[in-house]
Parts: structure tokens; C-alpha cells; sequence
């Protein structure tokens, strides 16, 4: 897919909202909801929307903005003919010196994949047909997701909370303390009256023997897998040691920052479900890649995301794009960003969520609510 005119316009708008009752765990705390929104124009006309993951720390999102108005949009304005999916490859191996430089890897890599989204939706809307079939996805028009990270204050009802609201999985936030967790767990299954898909996420906060001794205690809740209970950049020999050592599926994604190392995870079976996120690493081109990758190999494909609703509308598709019985990471905590920045269906039913209609990502946010969410705005021209 090749367009012939360049990038003319580049505009960005740093998103954020104070909410009561944000994402709590045991790496940090989120009182704010961040966003970061790209908006392509080429010179015939056509556009494209990307997200670029930034939800912490508070002010990420304008760090992020800073790097996207230098060094990365002008040398994206620079090309003539750009291709995609080759465009974020491209532009990683023209950057590589500027990211040792300012030792930004992964700030690069969330800017880079908001741009392979935005250029993956401008050729799509461009085509006229839908993100998830530029991909080639078969006719899938519904996908699975599972409810993220819900405040455990009332855990004896969440189960039933959820199930009311349409979720048949649910990711609890573990490693804080093993009792805590223990608790928290078993409350929650005496509440389950439908034995719900149940995930946990340590946030890299176990190691070593610990790590063992916290998945075996918490494995008769009869988990799908356990997310990030390491560091994501402990060495393969750890991960694959773990993963031998104990009969929960290890799952991790969000911090893996390139295919090879998705496939070395893969290959080597150290991890049991991928969790690519379209917005922190890879954009659309790589988070399908890694994701074909892992169902073709014996691993499943669950993708990350925590943002606003324009990156969750693109990893819908992405995910329909993938296929198998994967799901969507849906935040169950207050987000305006994701709820009120534009017309997407954020209620599911039966844990699944219609792919959004229309080209290309099949979401567009409200000029009145990007207005009032906006607290930075930056035109590159």
C-alpha cells in the first residue's frame, strides 16, 4: 500500500481528566486518564487517526507530544512516497541513533506505533472499507473482551456486578500481599455464580521464588493466566524457568518491545498468552504480526490496552484481524476518554463488543469533547 502524496499536516492533542476511582495497583496508582490523539493529513486530502500510549506518569502525554513535534514528525514530513506497513520499521531504523541518544526507547516506540495506527487508518479510510479488513479479517462482527483492574472495595458482590454489566471475564490486580490476594480471590469466587474467565496481573512486583510460591498459592482459583508476574525485562532463562515451575499460563505483552523478542516467548514457551498493545509498542503492523505469530505457534493472543476509545476501537479490529478466542482488555474503571470522547459501544454483552463500524477504525472523536479534554495542542504543517 503505497501513498504517493506526502504528510502535510501533523496534529496532536494531549488528552486528560481527574476521575475518582482510577486504576489502582502495585506498580502505581491512575487519578489521571491520560490520552495522546494523531491525526494525519496527507496532501490529497486523506487522514488518519493514532493513539500513542501514555497513561502514566500524569503528564506523559505531553512528553510524548513533545518527541512526535521533534525529532519524529519532521522526519516523517520529510518522506515523499510512504508505505505501510514498512512506515514504522522505517522510521525506528532512522531514529535509532536519536533513541540512544536521548536513551527514550520506549517514549519512541509509543510515538512510532500511534503513527502506524493513524497511517494504518488513513489507508484504510481511504479505501472505504474497515480497518479490520484492510488486515483481512474474516467477517467476524462481534469480539471478545473481559473487564480490567475493578476496585476490589466490594469484591463479595463484584462478580455479580460484572456479570449485570455484560462481562464473562474479569482481571483482578494482584501482588501486593499474598494474604491480601488470597483474600480477595477467594471472596470473589464465593460471589461467582457463573464461574467467570479469571485473570490476575502482579505488575512485575514478584521475582524469583516468590513468583512460584505466589502463582501455586493462588492456583486453585482456577486462573487463565497471570499477567506480568515478573519483570518483563528479566532474561528468557527466568521466564522459561517459571513457566516450567508452575501450571498457570504466564501471559505478559505490554512492556515487550519488538517481534523477535514476542517469537523468542513464543518459541520457547515461556509465555502462554501474548498481550501486545497497539499503542505502547508495534501499532497496528506489529501487534498482528506478533499476534499471527502466537496463534500459529501454540500461544494465545490477549491485547493490552488501557487508553481512550480511539485505540480501543483500533485494537478491536486488530484482535477480529488475529482471529482465535482471544480478548480485548476492557478498563472497568471511570474513563471519560473512553466513554465520552465519541460514539463507540463500550457495553458489552455476553463479554463481546461490536467491531465499530465504517472505514477505517470506524471511530472519530467529537470535536466538542477533544475540545474539552484537550489540554495541549501541537500543528506541524
Amino acid at each position: 500500500m503505497l501513498l504517493e502524496e506526502k504528510i502535510e499536516r501533523i496534529e496532536l492533542f494531549a488528552l486528560a481528566c481527574q476521575v475518582d476511582g482510577g486504576p489502582i495497583s502495585s506498580l502505581a496508582d491512575m487519578p489521571i486518564r491520560n490520552g495522546l490523539l494523531i491525526k494525519l493529513t496527507a496532501k490529497d486530502g486523506a487522514y488518519g487517526w493514532g493513539e500513542a500510549w501514555c497513561n502514566y506518569p500524569p503528564r506523559g502525554n505531553r512528553a510524548r507530544l513533545e518527541l512526535l513535534r521533534d525529532p519524529i514528525g519532521p522526519t516523517l514530513m520529510k518522506k515523499e512516497r510512504i508505505q505501510w506497513p514498512n512506515l514504522r520499521e522505517e522510521l525506528e531504523i532512522e531514529l535509532a541513533r536519536m533513541v540512544i541518544h536521548t536513551g527514550e526507547p520506549g517514549p519512541f516506540n509509543h510515538c512510532l506505533a500511534g503513527l502506524d495506527m493513524a497511517m494504518a487508518d488513513l489507508f484504510a479510510r481511504r479505501a472505504g472499507i474497515s480497518l479490520s479488513r484492510l488486515l483481512g479479517a474474516n467477517a467476524t462482527q462481534r469480539v471478545n473482551v473481559y473487564a480490567s483492574s475493578p476496585g476490589v472495595g466490594e469484591v463479595d458482590t463484584l462478580a455479580a456486578r460484572l456479570h449485570k454489566a455484560g462481562h464473562t471475564g474479569v482481571k483482578i490486580k494482584v501482588g501486593f500481599d499474598l494474604e491480601r490476594d488470597k483474600d480477595v480471590l477467594s471472596r470473589f469466587r464465593k460471589g461467582d455464580a457463573h464461574n467467570m474467565m479469571l485473570c490476575v496481573d502482579a505488575n512485575q512486583n514478584w521475582e524469583g521464588q516468590g513468583a512460584r510460591d505466589a502463582i501455586n498459592a493462588l492456583e486453585e482459583y482456577n486462573l487463565a493466566f497471570v499477567e506480568e508476574a515478573i519483570r518483563a525485562d528479566a532474561s528468557e532463562e527466568a521466564w522459561v524457568s517459571l513457566a516450567r515451575d508452575v501450571s498457570v499460563p504466564l501471559a505478559a505483552g505490554e512492556n515487550i518491545p519488538s517481534f523477535e523478542k514476542f517469537k523468542e516467548h513464543v518459541d520457547n514457551n515461556s509465555l502462554g498468552v501474548i498481550q501486545p498493545d497497539v499503542a505502547k509498542w508495534g501499532g497496528i503492523s506489529g501487534v498482528v504480526k506478533s499476534g499471527k505469530y502466537a496463534r500459529e505457534n501454540g500461544s494465545g493472543c490477549t491485547l493490552h490496552y488501557m487508553g481512550t476509545a480511539l485505540g480501543l476501537a483500533a485494537s478491536l479490529h486488530t484482535l477480529a484481524a488475529i482471529g482465535g478466542d482471544g480478548r480485548v482488555e476492557l478498563d472497568f474503571n471511570p474513563n471519560p476518554l473512553r466513554t465520552d470522547l465519541g460514539d463507540l459501544v463500550v457495553q458489552p454483552e455476553n463479554g463481546t463488543l461490536p467491531l465499530p463500524s465504517g472505514a477505517g477504525i470506524g471511530f472519530e472523536p467529537d470535536p466538542e469533547a477533544l475540545h474539552r479534554f484537550c489540554v495541549l495542542k501541537e500543528d506541524i504543517h
